[in-house]
């Protein structure tokens, strides 16, 4: 398993389907067409990161980082999006995937990173034991969002 850090000289096609698809899983209503541009913004911001991974020339699953720099705790992240292909479930992707961004947040100077688990993959996917086991923890936040 190869992951690598997309740019913005890679061809997105493979990455933008991918996440077109997980946010069709997932039940998001974001526009295929919103997705494959942000796809496109992402790969040319230096403190985000778009992961692919892939095995044999096949494309096994992706993963978004953004990172964030705040008093807390300086240089931290955010796991935006993380999916991998229903075939390639329970063999190790996700672990690859987390283990190049840490790769990235590591060199930059993090002190640690987040993942938002939401009800449908928590509840579809028992998501939270998934992380936990990979040693996240909640800091018990809760996160609020506005539409703007």
């Amino acid at each position: 398993m190869k992951v690598r850090r997309l740019t913005g000289g890679d061809i997105l096609d493979m990455a933008i389907q991918l996440l077109q698809r997980f946010f069709r899983e997932e039940g998001f209503d974001t526009p295929d067409a919103v997705i494959a541009e942000n796809t496109r913004q992402m790969v040319e911001i230096d403190t985000c990161a778009i992961l692919l991974a892939e095995d044999a020339g096949e494309s096994a699953g992706i993963a978004t980082l953004s990172m964030e720099f705040g008093i807390e705790y300086g240089w931290s992240a955010e796991i935006g999006d993380l999916y991998v292909r229903p075939e390639w479930r329970g063999k190790g992707v996700s672990r690859h995937l987390l283990l190049g961004a840490e790769d990235i947040l590591r060199r930059r100077g993090a002190k640690g990173y987040q993942v938002t688990v939401t009800p449908f993959a928590q509840e579809h996917h028992d998501l939270r034991q998934f992380y936990s086991k990979l040693g996240f923890a909640s800091e018990g936040r809760v996160i609020l969002w506005k539409a703007l």
